[in-house]
């Protein structure tokens, strides 16, 4: 019994010490989400967020990305292209190539999906084709969280563009619910 209590213990550890390594698969770069343009209508916010950042985008429309700071890959941020990927729970993920505007900054144009919903990672220095390859992009002041599209309605459409919605549903994933006794259960095997 005390060898099944020790490898009992040692499975939620080993679960604990490794699932958060999972989640970020990908590391952060340097790279920053500077700027977020509509340019086909449609409302754009932000940026939000203590931890991770949030760009408020209206579902169907185009806009236009700004990420500044790339060192890691396309020449050290001086080659004419760089690929990126923006990732999607439920609309899939899209290779878009970023053109060259500055030593570090590259733009590239991203049609928000119309059944968008949830929040869209940002990837740069990605292999086409490869949804695990690249490093994500961070918050526009360089503090080391991500910079994340989040698929919105807006009360003010038009110029004003007030008080984002988030768009949500089961698809977004989110976190995995616990039941409150269960590390308690877990400290009272090894007592």
């Amino acid at each position: 019994m005390k060898f099944l209590r020790s490898v009992v213990f040692a499975a939620a550890l080993c679960v604990l010490l490794i699932l958060p390594a999972i989640g970020y698969a990908c590391p952060l770069g340097d790279a920053r989400l500077v700027d977020v343009v509509r340019t086909s209508g449609g409302c754009v916010s932000g940026p939000t967020g203590s931890y991770e950042q949030l760009w408020d985008l209206e579902p169907g429309h185009m806009y236009t990305l700004t990420i500044a700071y790339v060192t890691e890959c396309a020449g050290g941020g001086t080659a004419p292209t760089l690929n990126v990927r923006v990732n999607s729970w439920t609309a899939g993920n899209t290779d878009i190539v970023a053109v060259y505007v500055s030593p570090g900054v590259y733009k590239f144009d991203y049609f928000f999906p119309r059944d968008a919903i949830c929040t869209f990672r940002i990837f740069y220095c990605t292999t086409p084709g490869i949804s695990n390859s690249g490093r994500f992009v961070i918050r526009n002041d360089g503090v080391g969280y991500q910079a994340l599209l989040r698929a919105s309605r807006f009360e003010g459409v038009g110029v004003t563009c007030a008080n984002p919605i988030p768009i949500f549903g089961p698809e977004c994933g989110g976190v995995l619910g616990t039941e409150q006794s269960s590390w308690g259960s877990v400290k009272g095997i090894y007592r």
